[in-house]
């Protein structure tokens, strides 16, 4: 079953000029560390990532995160992310307490659905989000399509979400890749993110990265139940 998903966790932060004069041992170091054997060093940033480019650390003069592209697990993205951080506090020039911007996890969707489009569609109306009578009185024209932005926020902090069904054409715009796309799938995106403003803690921001990447996956778990069933 061709189901998708794409993780980010990033952390933006006051910019860090230390990384300047660390970009080649940290770039080897964290490459050790994570297991991840390709590296490259540009002018403000690090990049390491595996052999088949599928998970990927960065390190910038003001963010650094970790990527990772379909993971088998719930908990496989924010192991490996929390590694990273972990760290990255330290090493020597990577501040402890670094001042946050934002604390962000965005993760991208996408469950194979093996009936048609307009059967998923009908099933996303009847179980998730549908239009009243009102409306549809009012508009009075045929519903080809539906998905939405919602924005909520919980106490892990706040999280923006888009949902609804997609053709194997629409799902290529959200995933990067040439095959291995479903001809229809409940395609869902979440962006969890706090933005601080202040002097953050390491284990703060290592906690707030792993709540958001496992409710996350949770979130999407719960709606494409409701949606789907089963």
């Amino acid at each position: 079953m061709a189901n998708l998903n794409e993780h980010v966790l990033e952390v933006r932060y006051k910019p860090n000029p230390k990384i300047l004069d660390y970009r080649g041992s940290w770039a080897e170091a964290i490459s050790n560390h994570m297991d991840l054997p390709e590296w490259r060093v540009l002018d403000n940033r690090i990049d390491i990532y595996s052999d088949t480019s599928k998970d990927h650390a960065f390190v910038g003069f003001r963010n650094a995160g970790f990527v990772a592209v379909d993971t088998p697990t719930k908990n496989y993205f924010p192991d490996k992310a929390v590694k990273l951080f972990r760290y990255l506090f330290t090493l020597s020039g990577f501040d402890k307490a670094p001042y946050v911007e934002r604390i962000g996890v965005k993760s991208k969707f996408c469950k194979q659905h093996d009936a048609s489009f307009d059967d998923l569609k009908e099933k996303f109306i009847s179980n998730y989000l549908s239009l009243t009578d009102q409306a549809k009185k009012v508009l009075n024209a045929k519903l080809v399509d539906i998905g939405a932005p919602i924005n909520f926020a919980d106490q892990y902090g706040n999280f923006n979400t888009m949902c609804g069904p997609m053709t194997s054409e629409q799902i290529a715009l959200y995933f990067d890749r040439e095959e291995g796309l479903p001809d229809v799938g409940l395609y869902y995106e979440i962006d969890y993110w706090l933005m601080p403003k202040q002097l953050v803690e390491d284990q703060e921001i290592i906690k707030h990265a792993n709540q958001f990447a496992i409710r996350a996956w949770e979130r999407f778990e719960s709606i494409s139940k409701l949606i789907l069933g089963g």
